[in-house]
């Protein structure tokens, strides 16, 4: 009898797609994880795509291979996870399937990869289309993790707030079993990345080492921190990476060294965290996961500026798989476009 979900998630950093198997029976229980890396240059299609636009890139033969790519990879991942721990598809009841976000606001939002592809090949239902789901249902399709935030986290009469550090930052005030606010706050990685690719050829700052080295420059820090149009929306909100790469088009990031421009925007990360722990009332208990938990100078930062010991959620899930499984657990809730197997 099938008894499993997968999920499967590429976030906006479109370095590599991560799967797991976990179960809902009785309490949550990770089954098997892995990741697979994207196709090289997958990214920088990927980055090439979303400044296009939806209209612009709908007919581009880039889009078209990224999404061929997404859909073997996926395959591939999930063919691994089950064949890895000896498990088959009549194992699984389905998969919650990500996609790649493309372009994304309050009315519509548009995701590569194709569910009825991964259906049919891994004859097993998948369920997908998540943002544009939550939409109809009066949300803002984003962000999609805190549910699984509280299914996972909340504690009766106990107030704290789950970060989400990808591409974007994303975070879950939750008090007691209830979701109080749930909001994109702000850059996570992908400024980080975007500067470390584009002076230095390196995918991101390794353990923020360059960053750490640099010099802290205050007044472009106020300048990236208060800029209306691109970084403060309120919350709660749903943001696009697009809007925060203008802030990379000022001037005086021509003139520093990059592990200077690589400081600022750490700490620009670490300051739109603080601001949303000071907004929810600074509660006790912070956890943390995204890949962003594997840069221990944005880590320290963020530690420093919350005055609260920094926890991830390692001991329950490995901070790298708590998307995949949040996928998982919204195909376990039915919160997407179900795509049934055709033979």
């Amino acid at each position: 009898m099938s008894k499993y979900h997968i999920g499967i998630m590429t976030g906006t950093s479109a370095d590599a797609i991560d799967g797991c198997i976990v179960s809902f029976e009785n309490d949550f229980s990770l089954i098997a994880s892995d990741s697979i890396d994207h196709e090289h240059g997958y990214k920088d299609n990927y980055e090439y795509c979303i400044a296009q636009g939806l209209k612009e890139v709908h007919q581009s033969k880039k889009l078209e291979k990224l999404e061929n790519d997404l859909n073997e990879k996926s395959l591939e991942l999930i063919e691994n996870l089950l064949s890895k721990n000896n498990l088959s598809y009549e194992d699984v009841i389905a998969i919650g399937f990500s996609g790649q976000t493309v372009f994304h606001s309050r009315e519509k939002s548009y995701q590569i990869g194709n569910p009825q592809i991964i259906a049919n090949n891994s004859k097993i239902k998948v369920i997908s289309d998540f943002r544009n789901f939550d939409i109809a249902q009066g949300g803002s399709g984003a962000p999609l993790i805190p549910a699984f935030h509280k299914y996972l986290f909340s504690e009766n009469r106990k107030e704290k707030i789950i970060f989400n550090i990808g591409g974007i930052s994303n975070g879950t005030y939750l008090k007691g079993n209830e979701i109080s606010l749930a909001s994109d706050v702000g850059p996570g990685n992908c400024l980080i990345d975007k500067i470390a690719k584009k002076e230095l050829g390196l995918s991101f700052d390794n353990d923020g080492d360059l960053a750490r080295k640099g010099e802290l420059h205050h007044a472009l820090l106020d300048l990236l921190s208060t800029t209306s149009d691109n970084i403060n929306f309120g919350y709660p909100r749903a943001d696009e990476k697009t809007s925060y790469y203008r802030l990379l088009e000022f001037d005086a990031l021509l003139e520093m060294n990059p592990s200077d421009i690589l400081r600022c925007l750490t700490e620009l990360t670490a300051e739109k965290i603080k601001d949303f722990f000071h907004y929810c009332n600074q509660p006790e208990e912070v956890i943390f996961h995204g890949g962003g938990t594997k840069n221990s100078f944005l880590m320290e930062l963020i530690g420093e500026k919350l005055n609260r010991p920094i926890i991830t959620s390692d001991n329950i899930i490995p901070s790298k798989f708590v998307e995949a499984a949040a996928f998982a657990y919204l195909g376990y809730k039915n919160k997407g476009k179900v795509f049934n197997t055709r033979l």
